[in-house]
């Protein structure tokens, strides 16, 4: 079986095991948005009430502390994944940031609340690079993108339903259920279901020897694997190195440049700065949130929408393509600052180009399977350091005190690079069936991280 094209289970029962597998695995998305943006919601009451003697300054420190646990967890767990199995380094991370989340119901000062929030962050920065590698194994080869994007989309749904959440529960509660809520439900509903029905890779199977479980997860799932995707068949750990060097090299570099710059967009500019950059234009607070509104349902929509042009028309091209129309967007609302109306057009089509979404999906299907996860928690990682840069670099723009339309031009370039970053190398999953050879070989050396 492992020399040949596996094909199998086209019927009913396998299309259903998919959709299960992408309900269950956006569920958990949910469960993580939620848990990630709690504390942010929960924020303006513990200010207000000096909850734990929390100050300004003190809950920055924890946002911080959270941001140095989500870099971790991604690059740890993303090697993880590949080394130990996907399956128990999801589950694993589901659990630990669904307790340290419910813990903060009973945390009795700020120092506690600082470290819960840290070993949450550990948690909820390393699910979702270990995600992502599973939808991109078990997807029909058509749908790769698409399932990827749709259960990122729940990330955002999280997010949304936390302050959702928030406004309901805490005029009658206290802030701790709130809490509660976000870490618990997910510990008891979440954490069973993945333990019943959440798969190994089967890939990973089968280059540990369990070649039975992995014709049986192949059936189920209606699996398809070229030969050349197919592991050594002692392979059995990850060399990071293997990234760097051969046919990877360019890729890999590609691809980090693109992350950094991605993220540095969406949660530097899209999530942080352009409420205060229409503000500074001269906008009420309360209009300058209703754009922000619309750019987060446009960034829904245009996820969904750019992972089915992406199952089409490639994923390099689409992310290409979302960069350039950023760009104008971008350009376009820098002219457009007396036109209330126009304005609503323009946040719709940046929210729309965020590519967060979709570079993930083409990360995942630019690299052979057993180093898949890997790359993914490194491409988390370096985005995070992106966002963090970002984040700084638009309240420099701010203090720079510069003429308001250029507080969006500045961002230009930066939205720019992820198309020069990917027009020069090839990093679709062709690609990365033919360099998979050559990564196995790199990975057998003597020489190993």
């Amino acid at each position: 079986m492992s020399t040949e094209l596996i094909t199998r289970g086209t019927g009913v029962a396998p299309k259903r095991s998919v959709t299960g597998l992408i309900i269950l695995l956006t569920a958990i998305c949910v469960a993580d948005g939620f848990d990630l943006t709690v504390f942010a919601t929960a924020l303006p009451v513990l200010l207000k009430t000096q909850k734990w003697g929390i100050t300004a300054v003190s809950a920055g420190n924890v946002a911080s502390i959270q941001m140095v646990g989500l870099l971790a967890g991604a690059l740890v767990s993303g090697y993880l994944g590949d080394r130990f199995g996907r399956r128990k380094t999801a589950i694993g991370n589901l659990v630990v940031f669904s307790v340290f989340t419910g813990l903060m119901a009973v945390a009795p000062n700020l120092a506690v609340v600082a470290a819960l929030r840290f070993l949450g962050g550990l948690g909820l920065g390393g699910i979702i690079p270990v995600l992502i590698a599973l939808v991109a194994e078990y997807s029909p080869a058509d749908r790769r993108y698409l399932n990827n994007t749709i259960m990122l989309a729940g990330t955002g749904v999280g997010a949304f339903l936390a302050p959702l959440s928030g406004a309901l529960l805490l005029p009658h509660a206290d802030i701790r259920w709130l809490f509660a809520e976000g870490g618990f439900v997910a510990l008891l509903v979440l954490v069973p279901l993945a333990v019943l029905f959440l798969p190994e890779s089967a890939h990973f199977l089968r280059a540990r020897g369990r070649t039975d479980d992995a014709d049986r997860l192949a059936e189920r799932y209606a699996l398809t694997e070229t030969p050349d995707e197919e592991p050594h068949p002692h392979e059995a750990k990850v060399r990071i190195r293997s990234l760097f060097t051969g046919p990877l090299l360019l890729r890999t570099l590609a691809i980090l440049i693109t992350e950094f710059f991605v993220f540095g967009i969406a949660l530097g500019l899209l999530s942080t700065w352009l409420p205060q950059y229409l503000v500074l234009s001269g906008f009420q607070i309360s209009s300058a949130l209703a754009f922000s509104t619309v750019t987060g349902v446009a960034m829904v929509i245009g996820g969904v929408l750019g992972g089915m042009l992406q199952d089409r028309l490639g994923g390099r091209l689409v992310v290409i393509g979302y960069s350039l129309l950023g760009s104008i967007g971008l350009l376009v609302l820098g002219f457009a600052l007396q036109a209330p109306t126009a304005i609503y057009v323009v946040v719709f089509i940046l929210g729309f180009a965020n590519m967060l979404y979709l570079i993930h999906g083409l990360v995942a299907n630019s690299y052979p399977a057993e180093a898949r996860s890997t790359m993914l928690g490194l491409a988390f990682g370096v985005g995070r350091v992106g966002s963090i840069v970002a984040t700084l670099a638009g309240g420099w723009l701010i203090a720079a005190h510069l003429e308001p339309r250029w507080n969006f031009w500045a961002w230009i370039v930066p939205m720019l690079v992820p198309a020069l970053a990917l027009a020069f190398v090839r990093v679709d999953r062709t690609g990365a069936a033919r360099s998979a050879e050559s990564a196995r070989a790199e990975a057998h050396t003597p020489s190993s991280m």
